[in-house]
């Protein structure tokens, strides 16, 4: 925080600011702006730890006012995978480099742009009778690329509960409290890797106001802005930051 200059502070307030506005009117997606754009301009574990704290406490807000909502089998059949995914990207973590971390970050985001680009008018579709087998492989997959690389878990969960056939606000609820859930996973494995340092809570802290704010305008927006045209600017603003990641 104390290298970063006026204009890498503004830049950083904005970004919190519209990651978590996406996440207000999506339900999911926030990570998937922050870390890649605070990256720019911070070490990446520091981002992911960081933004794993701020989603965790944007959740428990949610959580507890959406608590009727919440499509609780649905949770209790990702968690265990989540529990695995969890673990698995804990070791993978510790064992990349982080240059290559960052690279390898940035082909991923590149990549789940022009997914998310190709999708964005018709998201896909998945048969009921695979949702099982898909609740493993989804549910580990998700934790896995949550924990290192701080993102992305929300659209792999998403395809999952998008075959559950829940109402959209039972949906956004939902997401929402297995992103938590996720979250709350990741900080107790990024405190063993001592990522918790005074930097980093000092960024959570600075951090607080601006994800409550991101928030509230997501709620404000949820249901007044056109779907089809959200998912399109998200996947934009996520081809230009992981084609950036490529070159730092």
């Amino acid at each position: 925080m104390e290298s970063l200059g006026t204009l890498e502070l503004i830049f950083a307030a904005l970004v919190v600011v519209a990651a978590y506005a996406v996440r207000g009117t999506a339900g999911f997606g926030g990570q998937a702006v922050a870390v890649p754009l605070l990256a720019l301009i911070l070490p990446l574990t520091v981002v992911i730890a960081a933004v794993a704290m701020l989603t965790a406490l944007a959740s428990l807000g949610q959580v507890r006012r959406d608590w009727r909502r919440i499509e609780w089998r649905e949770i209790a059949r990702l968690v265990p995978y989540t529990v695995l995914g969890v673990l698995a990207g804990l070791f993978l973590l510790q064992q990349l480099d982080v240059r290559t971390l960052v690279k390898a970050f940035g082909v991923f985001v590149i990549l789940y742009a022009c997914f998310a680009l190709a999708s964005a008018s018709r998201p896909l579709a998945v048969s009921a009778r695979f949702r099982y087998p898909l609740a493993a492989l989804l549910g580990t997959s998700a934790a896995v690329a949550g924990t290192v690389f701080g993102a992305a878990g929300g659209p792999l969960y998403v395809i999952y509960l998008g075959t559950a056939g829940l109402e959209k606000n039972a949906f956004r609820a939902t997401i929402t409290t297995i992103l938590g859930v996720l979250a709350l996973l990741r900080i107790a494995g990024y405190a063993q890797l001592e990522l918790y340092d005074l930097g980093v809570l000092t960024l959570v802290a600075a951090g607080l106001p601006l994800m409550f704010l991101g928030s509230r305008i997501g709620n404000w927006l949820a249901g007044r802005l056109e779907q089809k045209v959200f998912n399109r600017g998200v996947a934009v603003m996520l081809l230009a930051s992981g084609t950036a990641l490529l070159f730092k």
